[in-house]
């Protein structure tokens, strides 16, 4: 048996069922190939107390819009799942789950999608497994420390999955410091190697962040502003949704008792070495956020707007004159600091290479047309700055599967 259909969907998360919804509003054939269960990447590659990082607002998913009272608030990841769940059941998304798309390849008749459960032929592809799906590795790590248990941040669950003894956290971006304040929380002596990330105060003169950057249009800018395509991979700055939202300091981290240290510089027999950049990294992350805000400024000034004077909560996690510089560690004996569980929160990569065509960069990333590529019928939806910032963001989703969806259906009499 032959699957042909007009569409095929790889990717089960929020673009592809944003794609599936408004393909089922219009009876067009399509399913959607999920390698696990609809929103596997939010169940499998978060941990357990994980809440979005973006407010309620912003889930805009045709048919799924957020309406509770809670807009300023923020989804806990059961929650998200739940959400993105009940949708998919509520249209009835053509779901294949538990298919994992193994190679996209064409023939005289369309396009072959060969997967571990047979093959799929279409007119159109879709590709929405997100920008990021295999966690970043160091395999020279595993020698240089192989008495200790190492595992990729999208493994981390919760600390009562956690070995007795210290945990060092490898890599200082948003999920390493969400990880590590939540260890340190629970007892264990944690130790933090960062590098350059940005810091964003959650709210600053009375409005959320996110919210700030909409006004702003920071969400709308496209990648030809840049100052180099490289940009589009960067991590993104320190910031949580977690109690409601926060401001996440790595000042506030080193007071509560975290040991911050800079970048790993390798190491062998159980002694790692780091770089002696962490204060670099400090002055980055606190110019990040005076950053931001003199930009809130300027905004606020130029549109007459009135807003608020900052509060003091909304200063948290700037760097207190009171906390002396920190000090340097540049060695660290794993045996000798009872260290037994090292955290690799050093990013994600993104792998394309089972996609037989010629429509990447020289980084390997798909070059688009607003989600559409030079080859007819092969499409991409919901990467980091794929037309827009915000693409790759729930935020994103809507506008561009809807646009995505137009270009599927041809004659402007069926759009939607």
């Amino acid at each position: 048996m032959v699957n042909r259909h007009e569409v095929v969907i790889i990717g089960a998360g929020q673009a592809g069922l944003a794609l599936s919804h408004h393909l089922c509003r219009k009876a067009v054939d399509h399913v959607v190939l999920e390698q696990g269960r609809v929103a596997n990447a939010w169940c499998e590659d978060r941990w357990d107390s994980f809440c979005l990082v973006t407010p309620n607002w912003t889930i805009t998913l045709p048919g799924a819009e957020y309406q509770a009272n809670d807009l300023g608030g923020f989804l806990s990841r059961n929650q998200f799942v739940d959400h993105l769940t009940s949708w998919a059941n509520g249209f009835d998304a053509p779901i294949r789950d538990y298919t994992r798309a193994l190679k996209v390849l064409g023939d005289q008749s369309g396009f072959v999608i060969e997967t571990d459960r047979g093959d799929f032929r279409a007119n159109h592809v879709v590709v929405a497994t997100a920008t990021y799906q295999t966690a970043r590795l160091l395999p020279g790590l595993a020698k240089a420390a192989d008495q200790v248990l190492q595992i990729p941040a999208s493994d981390y669950r919760n600390p009562t999955l956690i070995p007795e003894g210290g945990v060092l956290i490898l890599g200082g971006g948003q999920t390493g410091c969400q990880i590590a304040e939540e260890l340190n929380a629970a007892g264990f002596a944690v130790f933090l190697s960062v590098g350059r990330s940005g810091r964003l105060p959650r709210r600053y003169r009375g409005q959320d962040c996110i919210l700030w950057q909409r006004d702003m249009g920071w969400l709308d800018r496209t990648p030809d502003k840049l100052e180099h395509p490289g940009l589009r991979f960067r991590g993104d700055p320190h910031l949580t949704g977690a109690q409601g939202g926060r401001t996440l300091s790595l000042h506030e981290l080193r007071a509560d008792g975290v040991n911050l240290l800079g970048r790993l510089d390798g190491g062998c027999d159980g002694i790692l070495n780091f770089r002696d950049d962490l204060n670099d990294s400090l002055v980055f992350s606190d110019q990040y956020a005076a950053d931001f805000r003199a930009s809130v400024d300027k905004h606020i000034e130029a549109t007459g707007q009135s807003a608020p004077s900052p509060t003091a909560t909304e200063m948290f996690g700037e760097p207190s004159l009171s906390i002396t510089k920190p000090l340097t560690i540049t060695s660290l004996d794993l045996r000798a600091r009872s260290i037994s569980t090292i955290i690799l929160a050093i990013g994600f990569e993104f792998d394309f290479s089972w996609i037989a065509y010629p429509v990447f960069d020289n980084f390997g990333y798909p070059v688009t047309d607003r989600g559409s590529t030079s080859i007819p019928g092969l499409h991409f939806l919901g990467l980091n700055w794929m037309h827009k910032r915000k693409s790759g963001i729930i935020y994103g989703v809507a506008e561009d599967a809807k646009n995505l969806a137009n270009r599927i259906l041809g004659p402007p009499g069926c759009c939607i």
